[in-house]
């Protein structure tokens, strides 16, 4: 049976001030935005969200206010994962106490799990602590260099961790992601997060996806579904090129701080990017909106940048 995660679920971005610090008035003005677009879950404090660069007490903030902000209309996922066992255990229990319903966790990245086995081990307490809710994990191998087999994981952990409810699957190995899709019959949610790839994700069975671009542009995933459903292909193919295009725009600039310019081009300013990432200056800025603005996929007319 499904989890509570399927369908269009868009990472938000972590808005910060030009001094750093958080900004979370504007979550109110993020959640304008997808309910415009009938999104009706979030997954907080991933990668779009800058996870790795915020404190516990940041991140907690950042989930709290999002289950505020949910006020029953759309559910919140949290990220609860970090290189410390313990500080993930304590976002767990947060993430429970504050509303989430479900939590997923990845790899830690600085010692590394060596084995399926381990990995499992790592992630069970942290499973356990969020219990009753769904517990997701979140493979994305570009930032962790973990490279586990999803499929191994999924038929190690379900002895181990009752809540596995799947995985978020940050990849592009096909055919891995579709061992994960047939597994069991179909018995775990397996989110895509690869944007560009939606479409092959809907060929090979999946029901749900998290992806930093359906903040702005959920109306071309929309369109790819829809065209999709009614078997018509050719439709498909276009729209996702139309998301290839952008992608590939937002990568040019930088895709993190590109992401968050865009967020700006559409009336929902979330800041700069925190350290190590460089926010985009203004050339950049008009640059990506005069290769963007020609793309039909937003949700709201590009405004240009001042």
């Amino acid at each position: 049976m499904p989890g509570p995660l399927t369908g269009l679920i868009p990472a938000p971005h972590t808005p910060f001030r030009t001094d750093g610090g958080l900004n979370l008035e504007v979550v109110d003005l993020q959640s304008e935005l997808l309910r415009e677009v009938g999104v009706t879950t979030v997954f907080v404090g991933g990668t779009t969200g800058e996870w790795a660069s915020m404190t516990l007490a940041e991140r907690k903030a950042v989930t709290e206010r999002w289950c505020r902000t949910a006020g029953g209309s759309f559910q919140v996922a949290a990220h609860i994962g970090a290189n410390c066992q313990s500080d993930a255990i304590e976002l767990a229990r947060h993430a429970r106490d504050a509303g989430a319903v479900a939590v997923a966790a990845m790899s830690p990245s600085f010692f590394k799990p060596a084995t399926t086995r381990d990995l499992v081990e790592f992630c069970a307490p942290i499973a356990s602590e969020a219990e009753p809710l769904p517990f997701y994990y979140y493979d994305i191998p570009g930032m962790t260099n973990v490279r586990q087999a999803m499929s191994e994981f999924l038929h190690e952990a379900r002895f181990r961790i009752p809540t596995l409810r799947g995985l978020k699957f940050s990849h592009t190995d096909i055919v891995e992601l579709q061992e994960c899709v047939r597994l069991d019959g179909g018995r775990f949610d397996v989110l895509f997060g690869s944007d560009e790839g939606h479409l092959a994700g809907l060929a090979l069975g999946v029901r749900g996806a998290v992806g930093n671009t359906f903040n702005f542009a959920a109306p071309v995933y929309r369109r790819i579904e829809a065209a999709f459903a009614r078997n018509d292909l050719e439709t498909a193919r276009r729209e996702q090129g139309k998301a290839i295009d952008m992608v590939k725009a937002l990568q040019a600039f930088g895709f993190m701080p590109a992401s968050k310019a865009v967020m700006a081009m559409l009336g929902v300013d979330c800041g700069p990017v925190r350290s190590p990432l460089r926010t985009l200056d203004r050339s950049e800025k008009l640059a990506l909106w005069e290769r963007l603005s020609a793309i039909d996929v937003f949700a709201r007319p590009l405004r240009k940048p001042e």
